[in-house]
């Protein structure tokens, strides 16, 4: 069976050969380099388009304002919470957002992704995990045995930052409360966090990426995980082997949790 899992994971990520990226070959060019080669071809994987150069002025140093919370009433249903989310104005991302990205999935979803920010798509389309990130997403997701309507993506930050920097720890500040509702309503039995940086910012902890890979933590006391965010595997193509052990560790510490074990 685990075999099998692992041929679908192959395949779904674009690699056509039927021989693992995990066994390493004798021959004097390793059937290993051959796939990752075949893979780094793959459609898939193509870079994303350069962003804009950031100009110096937006970038420049601010004083930072006193935090600012959204006005989050109690409601009980995504839909209105949503509502909620898309009239806030309270701070300046509200001014350069196309849309804002509340979330999507499953409103009983027992399995939670979560991201930092919106992608240039993801803006427009007001949806998270869009573009050529989000198509590597549901591959995964399939290889996994999943699919993208079973579980719920958001990101930490509702609108996107200007030019994708990373957003600022006011930024993450702000969204916080809608994220906390979200989760309250969702009431998942795992988050997985997707990058270092969201994983930083909810988790409070500067460990390394390879560090909170192989960790397992709680945010608000929900079992989290942490994998590498689908974006940075389309940047970092050398370190997608190390995925297939994640999703590999993320689907039995799920169906785990979700047997009561």
């Amino acid at each position: 069976m685990k075999d099998d899992f692992q041929q679908i994971y192959l395949k779904e990520i674009g690699v056509t050969t039927p021989i693992s990226l995990f066994v390493p070959s004798s021959t004097g060019t390793s059937l290993e380099h051959k796939a990752v080669d075949e893979v780094m071809h793959a459609e898939v994987y193509a870079k994303p388009a350069q962003e804009a150069v950031v100009a110096v002025a937006e970038v420049a140093v601010v004083v930072q304002e006193p935090k600012v919370v959204p006005n989050v009433s109690k409601v009980e249903d995504l839909n209105a919470l949503q509502a909620q989310a898309e009239a806030c104005t309270s701070c300046d991302l509200a001014k350069s957002r196309s849309k804002v990205v509340f979330g999507h999935g499953h409103q009983h979803a027992g399995l939670v992704f979560i991201g930092d920010a919106p992608s240039r798509e993801d803006d427009i389309a007001g949806q998270p995990m869009t573009g050529s990130a989000g198509k590597l997403f549901e591959r995964m997701l399939t290889s996994a045995g999943l699919v993208k309507d079973d579980v719920y993506v958001m990101n930490a930050v509702k609108c996107r930052p200007l030019h994708g920097r990373t957003p600022k720890p006011e930024e993450f500040a702000v969204c916080e409360q809608w994220l906390i509702h979200q989760l309250d309503i969702l009431q998942p039995k795992l988050i997985c966090m997707l990058g270092r940086v969201v994983a930083h910012t909810l988790l409070k902890n500067e460990a390394s990426l390879a560090d909170l890979r192989a960790g397992q933590f709680d945010f608000r006391g929900i079992p989290v995980l942490v994998i590498d965010h689908p974006s940075y595997l389309l940047r970092a193509q050398q370190h997608k082997r190390r995925a297939w052990a994640d999703l590999l560790r993320l689907k039995s510490h799920y169906q785990s949790l979700k047997n009561g074990n």
